[in-house]
């Protein structure tokens, strides 16, 4: 006679029970403790708009809409440098300060305007306010004015071009404000003089996805 015992019939229904009972424990605990964080350049964080402030690191872009251009590709300081939309001195004032993790979004198909957003990640928060401060000086010194603060925004110029500059001289207006141990520079080129009043809206959408806190 074989010794092989049969299962209970309600061996079955309890098994059942502590299964379900370890998938609720595992699920609160993600709940209350998250998912572990993921590294500045892994490339499988969400790069722009709401989607891009639930990541770890919260290098946040705007969605601009009409004819916004992803730039997926930028995920380091130096990709952004490759974009030559920066010139020397103001590309040496981030590597300064240890710039890192970056994001970038462009939209050229506004009817304003082209507008371009740079976040990036510098060493440390006093690194962040030292650099946004020095990049707004040196727009002074290229000859932009001060244009009002908006929404904590202190850094914020433009510049109107003559009307000998040619055709390829455009109305432009900067921005550089910190998030944390982020530098976030806004640049509008807009397409008329009158549409620079456009960049205060522009802004606040940037400002939306990552607020203003220095």
């Amino acid at each position: 006679m074989s010794d092989r015992r049969t299962p209970s019939r309600t061996s079955l229904p309890r098994d059942l029970s502590i299964i379900a009972s370890l998938v609720v424990v595992v699920t609160a605990g993600w709940a209350l403790f998250g998912t572990p964080a993921l590294p500045d350049n892994a490339r499988n964080v969400p790069l722009a708009g709401e989607e891009g402030r639930q990541a770890a690191p919260r290098l946040a872009v705007a969605d601009f809409d009409s004819g916004t251009e992803y730039y997926d590709h930028v995920l380091a300081f130096h990709d952004v440098e490759e974009l030559g939309f920066l010139n020397p001195a103001e590309a040496e004032i981030f590597t300064r300060e240890g710039a890192g993790a970056s994001r970038m979004t462009v939209s050229s198909k506004l009817p304003e305007g082209r507008v371009l957003v740079a976040v990036v990640r510098m060493a440390d928060r006093e690194a962040a306010l030292r650099a946004a401060d020095e990049l707004d000086e040196l727009q002074l010194s290229f000859g932009l004015v001060r244009r009002p603060a908006q929404d904590g925004v202190t850094r914020a110029v433009e510049v109107v071009p003559d009307p000998d500059s040619g055709p390829g001289a455009k109305a432009t207006a900067r921005a550089h404000y910190v998030h944390g141990d982020l530098v976030t520079r806004v640049e509008f080129n807009a397409r008329s003089v009158e549409h620079l009043a456009d960049f205060g809206s522009l802004l606040g959408k940037q400002l939306k996805a990552l607020p203003a806190d220095g």
